[in-house]
């Protein structure tokens, strides 16, 4: 157990004015949202406990599926370290919390994390290789139980009351001497997902939607929530002096995996298994020739929230299409990789070869920077974010219309609106493949589609500019969703 003494200046602003009304503080707040600074004064002790260490003693199982998650992995990924590395010193230290508040709130709650100009490096950083045990923990048990109110679900707008008292979904806790337990009704809602699982940049980018978008799928509507799927039910024990009861998985499955060496998270091939597992279940395909010498392919989005969906500017969900003759001799492809690995659409500094994949279907999010966007409000700024809509297109097309003075970006914190390539939650996408310039005769065709979380362009610029490992990108995985072959006859 860790009992952190914290006064509300080392906190954000968003989370100082949190942990202050979750604490009783009575401060006034200033008008940019700092409480006055209380140099000296203690404001409470804050409790985030070891998950190995408080809880595994008690909850063994729950901790087991813990610890291979992504939840427990957030404060370690290589990747989200990189980031925090260029954010800080982009935004000249600006960038503040916005990261860490959902990567180890309890971190950012002990004053763990703060961003400073560091002299010999010439640029701020936020040294978060320094953090206690506790704090690496990440998302940890503490973390989502101590729970207490969500304000929006967004950009971790919920109040953490970290005294002791566990919130949670069963409606009669069994008593313990280990620590108070309290029914929380607001733990089975998607609220709680939401408040790290939707983020708005402070421009207004939309750069993590999944919360909105299960709200407007089917899966909401027929009452199912984030845990139905990303924590299923079953049959087991809360604790280990407790009765069978349903309780929940609490590997929270998604499509991330650790990205470290194999032998620095537990769970490596485990966590694969299980993403793929879950990606595969997320959308079907279907092929079909069509008379006038093309295919068609169908995707339907299977999932409760958009295909990609999460910090989607960084995945990569697309089709590939591999034709042979009879000869078994490749003769047209969409949807492979350059020399390096990366996709060849028609983005500037994406690929070796921009532009040389004419028919490249591939879905995401890009992040773009709107001239004259910033500071614009009311109907203005709304006439302004309608255009760069209307400027977007498919992702395969370059993901803006040509002439456009919208400038794509790498980076979440340099965005102000986006372009989304995203099949909808209970959508269909349909692509067509023309296969015209064939000679006539008998073919082979193999489809894929594919998934990955990185592409490798964004990684090898993190390589260059926030000293990210290069080893890390020979770690991402690329899982087949559907596969379909079929022969053809080209007239």
């Amino acid at each position: 157990m860790m009992a952190y003494k914290t006064s509300i200046l080392r906190l954000s602003p968003l989370w100082a004015a949190l942990v202050c009304l979750a604490m009783g503080c009575d401060e006034p707040v200033a008008d940019d949202g700092m409480p006055p600074l209380l140099v000296e004064r203690i404001v409470d002790t804050l409790v985030f406990e070891d998950p190995q260490k408080d809880c595994a003693r008690c909850h063994p199982n729950h901790v087991d599926e813990w610890e291979i998650s992504n939840h427990a992995y957030a404060a370690k990924d290589p990747v989200f370290h990189a980031m925090v590395r260029v954010g800080q010193a982009a935004t000249e230290g600006k960038l503040g919390q916005f990261c860490v508040q959902c990567h180890s709130p309890s971190g950012m709650a002990a004053g763990q994390t703060p961003v400073a100009y560091d002299e010999d490096l010439g640029r701020f950083v936020q040294q978060l290789d320094q953090l206690d045990d506790v704090a690496r923990q990440g998302v940890s048990c503490d973390v989502c139980h101590s729970i207490t109110d969500v304000i929006e679900p967004v950009n971790a707008r919920m109040v953490l009351t970290p005294h002791g008292v566990k919130r949670g979904t069963i409606a009669d806790p069994v008593p313990t001497p280990a620590h108070a337990s309290s029914y929380s009704p607001l733990h089975g809602t998607s609220d709680v997902c939401g408040s790290c699982h939707a983020v708005t940049n402070p421009k207004g980018a939309l750069v993590e939607e999944t919360f909105g978008e299960w709200a407007q799928s089917q899966a909401a509507a027929e009452g199912k929530t984030c845990q139905s799927c990303h924590m299923p039910e079953y049959l087991g024990q809360a604790a280990t002096e407790g009765p069978q009861r349903v309780v929940h998985r609490h590997t929270f499955v998604g499509v991330d995996v650790s990205l470290l060496p194999e032998d620095e998270f537990p769970g490596y091939h485990e966590m694969r298994r299980m993403a793929a597992t879950l990606l595969r279940a997320s959308a079907s395909m279907n092929v079909k020739p069509l008379d006038d010498n093309a295919l068609e392919v169908t995707i339907t989005n299977q999932a409760g929230h958009a295909l990609p969906s999460g910090a989607t500017a960084e995945r990569q969900l697309w089709l590939e299409l591999i034709v042979r003759d009879e000869a078994g001799q490749v003769v047209m492809t969409s949807g492979t990789l350059d020399l390096l690995g990366d996709l060849r659409d028609p983005i500037e500094g994406h690929s070796l070869e921009p532009g040389s994949d004419p028919q490249l279907a591939v879905f995401g999010q890009l992040l773009v920077n709107v001239p004259g966007l910033d500071g614009t409000e009311g109907a203005e700024r709304q006439r302004m974010l309608d255009a760069a809509t209307a400027a977007c297109r498919p992702m395969g097309k370059g993901g803006l219309r040509p002439g456009s003075d919208i400038k794509p970006v790498i980076f979440p914190w340099e965005a102000n609106w986006q372009c989304n390539s995203m099949i909808p939650p209970d959508g269909q996408v349909q692509h067509r493949y023309y296969l015209n310039q064939l000679p006539a005769g008998r073919y082979s065709a193999s489809v894929r589609l594919l998934f990955r979380t990185f592409p490798p362009y964004f990684l090898r610029k993190l390589e260059e500019i926030g000293g990210l490992d290069e080893a890390v990108k020979g770690r991402v995985p690329t899982v087949t969703i559907a596969t379909q072959n079929l022969d053809l006859t080209i007239f």
